[in-house]
């Protein structure tokens, strides 16, 4: 068991990871455009495939190191989630997901081997609509996002009971960013950080997402590939970019399915 004094600080560690990795994610899309939630398909995708556990690896040099682990139940939904960091061979935290009588998500809860718990709580509007989600660790709120309507997601970030960051983002279809917005309060000072994107989305004719540019730079030089299986499942994520006329594969991920 964690002493209170080490526990508090490892809370205050995570917290800062967190924000850390959120602001290097949003710094990224100056280099490789990529979406988060682009790697996830829908539940039909792996229920009519039968998938019961699906692997992430991202390329490293000429070895495979292991990012995610996804395992579903028949009805394709998310059951558990294992995440790894810098290729390390034990889990950093793993997401175990919980469903209602009607297969609606209802509450998510991350556990993290430094021994902190959060816990994610979904609201419905008429048990239909997805209207909001708040996330609290302790007593904690972590972060709080509503949904105005289907594509539109606005999020409110916290850190000791106060917000410093908000996001807006619109989808084009489900997963699929279409515009993205928001600001950030440095936590050492008064300086906010704001950013605005929106995005070029190019699908095949199964409806798959292909193709990703952001409307940064015309022309684009850089984009985010992907390409399915025979089956339609997502096999593999390119971040590209050109240099001097020639595409170069920058970041590169591998999905393995059981």
């Amino acid at each position: 068991m964690l002493i209170p004094p080490l526990r508090q600080a490892l809370l205050v560690v995570r917290k800062f990871m967190r924000t850390f990795l959120s602001i290097i994610a949003i710094l990224t899309l100056h280099n490789c455009y990529s979406q988060e939630l682009d790697i996830f398909q829908n539940d039909s995708v792996y229920s009519k495939n039968k998938i019961s556990s699906r692997t992430k690896y991202s390329v490293n040099g000429s070895t495979l190191q292991k990012e995610l682990v996804t395992y579903y139940n028949q009805a394709g939904q998310k059951t558990k989630q294992f995440w790894y960091w810098n290729g390390e061979k034990d889990f950093h935290n793993v997401e175990t997901f919980y469903y209602s009588a009607n297969g609606q998500l209802s509450s998510l809860i991350d556990s993290s081997a430094d021994a902190t718990v959060e816990i994610t709580t979904f609201y419905y509007e008429n048990s239909l609509n997805l209207k909001k989600r708040v996330s609290l660790q302790g007593a904690d709120t972590t972060d709080v996002r509503i949904f105005p309507t289907k594509n539109t997601t606005i999020e409110r970030w916290y850190m000791s009971g106060k917000p410093y960051r908000f996001d807006t983002t619109i989808f084009e279809v489900e997963n699929v960013k279409l515009e993205y917005w928001g600001s950030e309060i440095s936590q050492n000072s008064d300086k906010e950080f704001k950013w605005h994107y929106t995005f070029d989305n190019e699908f095949d004719k199964q409806g798959n997402l292909i193709k990703v540019s952001a409307n940064v730079e015309r022309p684009h030089k850089q984009f985010t590939q992907y390409i399915y299986d025979k089956r339609g499942l997502l096999i593999r994520k390119q971040e590209i970019i050109f240099k001097r006329k020639k595409k170069i594969i920058q970041t590169e991920y591998y999905f393995t399915y059981d």
